[in-house]
């Protein structure tokens, strides 16, 4: 375990190294922190000069979880002494029950609608990836002692760095293809998020689909029987938002009632919902606009978008796009395509085009004043603007783009 009267060094100073430090402040622990390109006159900052001194007088480093330590880098050879924000939890963790959730694609809707159902009947909390902390509480022994469940969304990174965090549940949501510039292939990718059975209690259990158990058997550890398997055999629909919250309600349906069995789940309960995530933003009678500007990922781009049925739907794509394997291509069927930005041509290298066509355009802007004209002409039933790149091109963030898109939409419709 963490001995709190060890010397840490805290590298890299965002929302998690900040938080580290509000808790290692509040606990009266010795510390220094670095980060590679901030340089913040304040007590504990050091340059890389004197930590490359005193490296070794360090017992353990606290790195932000999205830091690639490999060969060559000047803490590649502490790696055992690496730990994040997460490890320091559990040092604070002890009656509550705690869910872990990683996934490539619909963790935090997931996270979102495990505390809206459990919530009904305990207090529940969620930290993690989610974006929120809550290490730097003055009062953390207060705040813990009245959370039930705590509910841990988990990237890849966390997973790939964890040490000491503990679950006594675990549900992997799905596997897609992605964060491949910090893994480098796919295979290094899915070991990362099986980590996650690592955490588990002795008699814990992982939940997962079928298809993923058939395609990943052998990066499993966790014994069968403490597998739980997710009915992902539900009725396509041509509204995403239901499709995708019945996917997810089913997810956690066993999990839920291992932990209650008396908990009803039932989808008209659901309030809470992630902004522009599959968010029908228009409806007419014969036309469908979606705002899925969250969706960063290509690969889960083009598969909701081959979830709907029909053949007068229109697919904009757009943004910075992750780092793919070379050979990888997605089969898009039916659609016309629309793509956005800088990075046109390399969405195009990973698309097999099947009864479908696309153009490009500069900026979405431009890709609008054109859909104006389309729609007006043509017969397109749905609209699914979900970019499958990153947004930093050209926005803050997804909502910054998930934002714009609604406002020219709804010039464009009024």
């Amino acid at each position: 375990m963490i001995n709190l009267n060890k010397y840490f060094l805290i590298y890299g100073y965002g929302i998690s190294g900040k938080s580290i430090e509000k808790y290692l402040n509040n606990r009266n622990c010795d510390y220094h922190i670095y980060d590679d390109y901030k340089k913040i006159k304040k007590k504990k900052f050091i340059n890389k000069d004197y930590l490359l001194k005193n490296i070794k007088k360090y017992n353990f480093f606290i790195v932000s979880p999205s830091i690639k330590i490999e060969k060559g880098h000047f803490l590649y050879k502490y790696k055992k002494k690496i730990l994040i924000d997460l490890d320091f939890l559990s040092l604070e963790l002890s009656k509550q029950k705690v869910i872990g959730v990683t996934g490539t694609e619909g963790k935090s809707t997931t996270c979102i609608y495990l505390k809206d159902i459990l919530s009904k009947k305990y207090n529940t909390q969620i930290v993690g990836n989610f974006g929120n902390t809550i290490l730097e509480n003055k009062n953390l022994k207060n705040l813990l002692s009245k959370i039930d469940i705590l509910i841990i969304e988990l990237s890849s990174y966390q997973l790939d760095k964890v040490k000491f965090l503990k679950l006594n549940y675990a549900l992997i949501t799905n596997i897609f293809s992605d964060h491949l510039d910090y893994h480098n292939n796919l295979k290094k990718y899915i070991k990362s998020k099986f980590l996650i059975q690592n955490l588990l209690y002795k008699n814990s259990s992982l939940h997962l689909q079928n298809k993923l158990f058939l395609g990943y058997k052998k990066y499993i550890k966790t014994d069968k029987k403490k597998l739980s398997f997710i009915d992902d055999n539900i009725s396509t629909t041509n509204d995403l938002k239901t499709h995708f919250k019945r996917l997810n309600l089913n997810a956690i349906k066993k999990l839920i009632f291992e932990i209650d069995p008396k908990i009803k789940i039932k989808i008209n309960n659901i309030r809470s919902e992630l902004n522009f995530r599959n968010q029908l933003i228009f409806k007419s009678y014969d036309l469908k606009v979606f705002n899925d500007s969250k969706c960063t990922n290509l690969n889960n781009a083009i598969y909701k978008n081959n979830l709907i049925n029909s053949s007068k739907k229109i697919l904009i794509l757009g943004g910075k796009l992750k780092k793919q394997e070379k050979n990888i291509k997605f089969d898009i069927y039916d659609s016309l395509v629309l793509l956005f930005g800088n990075h046109s041509n390399s969405f195009l290298n990973h698309l097999n085009f099947i009864n479908s066509y696309y153009y490009k355009f500069n900026n979405l802007n431009d890709l609008v004043i054109f859909l104006n004209l389309i729609l007006k002409f043509n017969k397109y039933n749905y609209v699914l603007f979900s970019p499958g790149g990153e947004s930093f091109d050209s926005y803050k963030d997804y909502l910054d783009r998930g934002n714009h898109f609604n406002k020219l939409i709804t010039k464009l419709i009024t």
